[in-house]
C-alpha cells in the first residue's frame, strides 16, 4: 500500500521519521512532499527521507495565509494525481486535507494543541488524531468534531524521543559549547503564525536582559528569520551562537542545561526528556502544556516579570529516553484503518 505523508513544518519530519520505519517494516511505501519553509526540507535531506517540494513560505497575515493554503492544496493535487495513495496524513497541515479531497484520497491529521480553528479538519479529514489529555470535554470547547476524534496515550515527542539516538556531547562539541558553561537553548516565538500574540515578544526581550551579562553562559539563538537575530545586538551577552546549519532537534535539546522557548515543540522535547524548560508561548493555553506544568515539567512565564525568576543552572542529572510504548504501532494502525476502510 502507498501512503502519501506532508511535512508542512520541521517538527512534522522528526514525528513522522519513526512512523515511516513502522509502515516500511510492515510492507507499505511512504511518499513525502515537503512545504519549503523554517528547516523542513533541510530536516528531510538529514534523515535521507526523499520528498517532492511542493510550497513555501506564505507571508504574514491571514489573507496571505488563506491564498498560500489554498494555492499549495491545488500544487499538491497537481503534484500527486494519478500517485495511487490509499491514504494521506499530515501532522496539522491544512493544504493536505483539501488537495486529498480534491484526489479523493482520505486524509488522517494528528496535532496536539487543541485551539486552533478546526473547521477544516472536521470537514476533509476522516480521522483526527489527539493527545488523550486533551479529551472530549475541551474538544467540544474548541469546536472540534468529536466522532472523527481518536485519542491517544502520551505526547506526541514520545513518538521519537522514546528510540532517538541522541548524541548531546557530539551537538556540543561542533557548536563549540564549553563545558563549564551554563548552556542555555532560546527559541523565540513564530511571529507570523496565526496564533501568535506580541506579549511573547515582550518577554523574550525580558529574557535576553536576564541572560545579559553573564559570562559563564552559552547562548544558543535558535531564531526563526533573520530579523530574530538582529535583536540580539540590544544586549551584552557575552557568548552567543547561532547554529549555520541543521542538528538534529532532540540531540541539541539533551546538550542544554536550560531550553526556553516561545512556540511548543522544543520547549515540550525538552520536559519529556527531562531537560529543564521554560515556555513563554502566550496563546491560548493547551492541555498538553498544561499537564506537563502540572507534573513540574514545564515552567510557564506568564509575563516579562517572571523572566527574573529563571534559574540559570548546570543541569544536575541526565536525561531519560521516555518509554512510548505501542504508541507508534497505534498511530500507523490509525492511518492503515481509514486506507482500508
Amino acid at each position: 500500500m502507498k501512503i502519501w505523508f506532508d511535512a508542512d513544518n520541521d517538527p512534522h519530519v522528526l514525528i513522522m521519521k519513526p512512523l515511516v520505519r513502522e509502515l516500511e517494516r510492515r510492507g507499505h511505501t511512504v511518499v513525502f512532499t515537503a512545504r519549503d519553509r523554517t528547516r523542513t526540507c533541510e530536516l528531510l535531506d538529514l534523515y535521507g527521507l526523499p520528498y517532492r517540494k511542493v510550497g513555501g513560505v506564505y507571508g504574514k497575515g491571514m489573507w496571505n495565509k488563506v491564498r498560500g493554503t489554498l494555492g499549495r492544496a491545488a500544487a499538491l493535487a497537481a503534484a500527486m494525481r494519478n500517485c495511487g495513495c490509499a491514504v494521506s496524513f499530515g501532522h496539522g497541515s491544512r493544504a493536505l486535507p483539501l488537495a486529498s479531497r480534491l484526489l479523493g484520497i482520505p486524509s488522517v491529521t494528528m496535532y496536539d494543541y487543541e485551539w486552533v480553528d478546526p473547521r477544516l479538519f472536521n470537514r476533509c479529514c476522516r480521522t483526527i488524531l489527539l493527545p488523550d489529555a486533551i479529551g472530549d470535554e475541551r474538544c467540544r470547547a474548541a469546536g472540534i468534531d468529536t466522532r472523527r476524534v481518536v485519542g491517544y496515550p502520551g505526547f506526541k515527542e514520545e513518538l521519537y524521543l522514546a528510540d532517538a539516538p541522541l548524541a548531546p556531547q557530539a551537538v556540543a562539541a561542533d557548536l563549540g559549547l564549553r563545558h563549564d558553561a551554563v548552556k542555555v537553548l532560546l527559541r523565540p516565538p513564530a511571529t507570523d503564525a496565526h496564533y501568535h500574540n506580541p506579549e511573547a515578544e515582550v518577554i523574550l526581550h525580558a529574557i535576553l536582559a536576564r541572560l545579559a551579562g553573564r559570562a559563564d553562559l552559552d547562548l544558543v539563538y535558535l531564531a526563526r528569520d533573520h530579523g530574530q537575530t538582529a535583536w540580539l545586538g540590544r544586549y551584552d551577552l557575552p557568548r552567543v551562537i547561532v547554529p549555520q546549519k541543521v542538528y538534529d532537534g532532540p540531540s541539541l535539546v539533551a546538550a542544554m542545561d536550560l531550553v526556553i522557548g516561545g512556540g511548543g515543540t522544543m520547549t515540550r522535547e525538552a520536559a519529556v526528556l527531562g531537560v529543564p524548560a521554560c515556555s513563554f508561548f502566550r496563546g491560548r493555553d493547551g492541555r498538553v502544556d498544561e499537564q506537563l506544568a502540572a507534573r513540574g515539567r514545564l515552567t510557564v512565564l506568564r509575563g516579562s516579570v517572571d523572566a527574573e525568576a529563571i534559574v540559570l543552572d548546570r543541569r544536575s542529572h541526565a536525561v531519560a529516553a521516555p518509554e512510548n510504548g505501542k504508541l507508534v504501532g497505534y498511530i500507523c494502525d490509525q492511518i492503515l484503518e481509514v486506507a482500508q476502510a
